[in-house]
């Protein structure tokens, strides 16, 4: 369901590289935003992660196209997000992001001892699931999961044996917005 994430980084060709390496994907440069990298997964669901500059911030556009006479060939680039460089580096964040690898966790250690980054093997929820925190040139969290702890993790997180870990019923669904 998630088609990408963006990350900021102070290296972001090595980052971006060394996600490729977790992924088994592969890192290009990513134009629309300055000296920044997207790691294409090609997983057959267009999953990637881009990894923009620190002092990257997005900025909304100004204003909305006209509701008429808009369709796919209307040019909407004066409307849309900008990539805008700024003076302000990001420090440590409440955003990470989980990933999936085919990487040994003997590799993933290697991997991020190379690269100088802090990791450890965590249980999460007193020991309800494991995975790996790689801390992305130390300031940013990356929890990677190998496929056995990937299966515990995907066996938990459903509606009902999530509800049944928190102890609650399971709550009514969201409806889905409708058109």
């Amino acid at each position: 369901m998630i088609n990408h994430i963006s990350i900021g980084a102070e290296n972001t060709e090595n980052v971006a590289n060394v996600l490729a390496e977790i992924c088994g994907g592969y890192a290009m440069p990513f134009p629309p935003s300055p000296n920044s990298w997207i790691v294409v997964v090609d997983d057959g669901l267009g999953s990637a992660i881009e990894v923009t500059p620190n002092n990257v911030i997005l900025e909304p556009g100004e204003g909305l196209p006209p509701e008429s006479d808009y369709d796919i060939t209307f040019p909407t680039e004066e409307y849309e997000a900008k990539f805008i460089e700024t003076d302000k580096t990001e420090g440590f964040t409440g955003t990470h992001l989980n990933l999936n690898t085919m990487i040994s966790e003997a590799d993933l250690f290697a991997l991020a001892k190379r690269e100088g980054w802090r990791a450890l093997k965590a249980n999460r929820g007193a020991g309800t699931f494991q995975l790996i925190e790689i801390w992305i040139e130390n300031r940013f969290m990356l929890e990677v999961m190998t496929p056995a702890m990937t299966e515990v993790y995907q066996n938990l997180m459903n509606s009902k044996t999530y509800a049944e870990w928190l102890n609650i019923p399971v709550p009514a669904k969201a409806d889905a917005v409708a058109a």
